[in-house]
């Protein structure tokens, strides 16, 4: 699988079309069938990344050169394509939809005739993902939307409105922001963007609390008898939603103790050993929060190998024994530290 990856990441340096990032795309999504039968399961997660990556960055770098050729707006003297969600977060599948944005910097004069040329930019690139195999986010949690491309400016006033307003949709925005990782351009304006919203939420304890209380939701599908609470109606009865039985709630904790830290970290990686390094994750917490994450991320990457609608959810039936067993443990860990997020809003309130 390595050197797939190489040879997929060389192939893309080439690459002139959205259709040539489609085939670099299927290619990685074959190999990946190949390489699960034989059982290579954790030599994939860093080369899936990688050929992700390998791909965006072909493709905005497709973007900005076709915007230059035809003369729109002013190109920003300095600009960065980042992307959030589980490529920010180095975790994505196969088929992962697109979570990305914009963040720029230029004279105010020339503020206007420089948003026309991200604009432009944002749009092909939007448009030949989208052809390569990335879906539109459900959520418009991309470039093209004006919240997450904007001037270094603009960014300050738009989070300094969520900072004070802190309604749930605002939260839920915060929460999107904090996975924003630089993959293209003038790196450090999005790193910059990302420190700044930590460092200001943490110095904001109310608002701390609340997004700490929006942590708590959408609670583990297990039952306190241990059961697995499946998809009850519907065209996947019997299915468990792989990213809300505990994946999401795993990830956003550690969002947010990362947060409440003062842990500027990106990834999820980075954040978990970050925090026991701190001393605020015991070192068996810390241990059980990543096998849980393992476990979780094995098992999507194993059924999500397929481009189609409702690949997310798994028939707890088509399971293996092990994996069953392995993912009640994966939920009971993600139900704890829910819990553990819980006492230290609690603290916060107090």
């Amino acid at each position: 699988m390595e050197l797939l990856a190489a040879q997929v990441i060389e192939r893309l340096n080439q690459a002139e079309s959205a259709a040539d990032l489609r085939f670099c795309h299927d290619e990685l999504a074959r190999e990946l069938r190949r390489c699960l039968a034989l059982e290579q399961m954790e030599q994939l997660a860093s080369d899936v990344v990688c050929v992700h990556e390998a791909i965006l960055r072909r493709a905005f770098f497709l973007a900005e050169r076709e915007t230059m050729k035809q003369s729109v707006g002013i190109r920003p003297p300095a600009w960065c394509w980042y992307v959030m969600g589980s490529i920010g977060r180095r975790e994505p599948t196969i088929w992962t939809d697109q979570d990305h944005g914009i963040l720029f910097d230029c004279p105010e004069e020339v503020e206007a005739d420089c948003y026309e040329f991200i604009r432009h930019m944002a749009a092909i690139g939007v448009d030949m993902l989208h052809e390569a195999g990335y879906p539109y986010c459900s959520g418009y949690v991309m470039a093209t939307n004006k919240r997450w491309a904007q001037s270094v400016r603009g960014w300050e006033q738009q989070l300094s409105s969520y900072f004070e307003s802190g309604w749930p949709n605002d939260i839920r925005f915060l929460l999107i922001a904090m996975d924003m990782r630089p993959l293209y351009g003038e790196l450090r304006l999005a790193e910059e963007g990302r420190r700044m919203l930590f460092s200001a939420v943490a110095k904001r304890p109310p608002l701390l609390g609340r997004m700490g209380e929006h942590v708590q939701f959408p609670p583990v599908p297990l039952g306190w008898l241990g059961n697995v609470q499946t998809e009850r109606w519907g065209p996947h009865s019997g299915a468990v939603h792989m990213k809300q039985s505990g994946y999401v709630q795993l990830t956003n904790a550690l969002k947010w103790l990362a947060c409440f830290a003062r842990v500027p970290a990106a990834d999820t990686a980075e954040r978990r050993r970050a925090l026991e390094a701190a001393g605020v994750l015991t070192a068996p917490l810390s241990t059980a929060v990543c096998e849980a994450l393992s476990v979780y991320y094995s098992i999507r990457l194993k059924y999500s190998t397929e481009a189609r609608d409702g690949r997310e959810y798994v028939l707890w039936r088509t399971l293996e024994r092990t994996e069953q067993k392995q993912l009640k443990q994966a939920m009971r860990t993600a139900k704890r530290l829910q819990r553990f997020v819980a006492r230290r809003v609690a603290r916060i309130h107090a």
